[in-house]
């Protein structure tokens, strides 16, 4: 490809392209899909990232060549999908964002899991970068207090905004 790869973060978002291009969301969600199943049961397979994005297994042959040719995934016709190094270092990212915000949205608003969970999937990708990291960061300093069944905030604490 000849252009110059970036990786890491960049002012809250996840970059894995070339020439500073940073993911879309899909591709995005396909990294965080294949860390979950790899975290299952070691790797990922075509169904299986199908069935968990509920999109269509050519949809998903799509996005893995893409992914693989950023560097960010391995995978053969018919075979396995794996993270490469870079590739789990960003869905890694993704998720972290991702949990960050669920747990705010059930731990201080009182979402319901399920439906923190999807509104997480898309906040994390259309709030402004900056704004996303001081979310994010916000979330993580109380992550104890956000957490579901973890302790409670000190009677008459105030959520600092």
């Amino acid at each position: 490809m000849g252009g110059d790869r970036r990786e890491g973060k960049i002012d809250g978002l996840v970059a894995g392209a070339v020439d500073g291009e940073v993911l879309s969301e899909s591709l995005e969600d396909y990294l965080e899909a294949i860390l979950l199943l790899e975290r299952e049961s070691r790797v990922a397979r075509v169904s299986e990232i199908a069935d968990q994005l509920n999109v269509s297994r050519p949809s998903v042959t799509g996005a893995l060549k893409n992914l693989a040719a950023r560097g960010l995934v391995t995978h053969e016709p018919y075979g396995h999908v794996t993270l490469t190094d870079e590739g789990n270092d960003i869905a890694i990212e993704v998720e972290r964002r991702h949990v960050a915000i669920r747990d705010f949205l059930v731990g201080v608003l009182g979402v319901p899991e399920e439906k923190a969970d999807i509104a997480a999937c898309r906040l994390e990708h259309v709030l402004e970068p900056d704004v996303l990291a001081h979310f994010v960061a916000y979330a993580e300093e109380h992550r104890a207090a956000l957490r579901p069944g973890g302790p409670e905030p000190e009677p008459g604490a105030e959520v600092t905004r």
